[in-house]
């Protein structure tokens, strides 16, 4: 994995950052229900695993909720095989993860 050439530009597109996320990579994420996180990233995120089927078995580390209770924030990374383990404190906005975490498909350490 290498980063793309963009010359002196230090920023990346949400797909440049998204490709850099390995398989059994580790993602922190920031926020609180929408404010503050980068939910191109997640879309992203998404899009190239359904895509590609990767990365797969990532680690999310987070501290609250961050989604709207539907399909926004980390609910978009709720797909089989994307998440493997979840490090936070709060998935009650996160219903799509907390199914996961609930039927023993991701592990949630709190």
């Amino acid at each position: 994995m290498t980063m793309p050439d963009r010359g002196t530009n230090k920023q990346l597109t949400a797909e440049d950052a998204a490709a850099l996320v390995p398989d059994g990579g580790v993602l922190g994420c920031s926020g609180f229900v929408g404010a503050g996180f980068a939910e191109a990233l997640a879309v992203a995120l998404e899009k190239r695993f359904l895509e590609t089927g990767h990365p797969k078995g990532i680690t999310l580390i987070f501290c609250a909720g961050i989604g709207d209770g539907g399909e926004r924030g980390l609910n978009r990374l709720a797909h089989d095989g994307l998440v493997s383990r979840i490090i936070g404190g709060h998935v009650g906005l996160t219903p799509a993860l907390g199914k996961k975490i609930l039927a023993g498909e991701i592990a949630f350490y709190n």
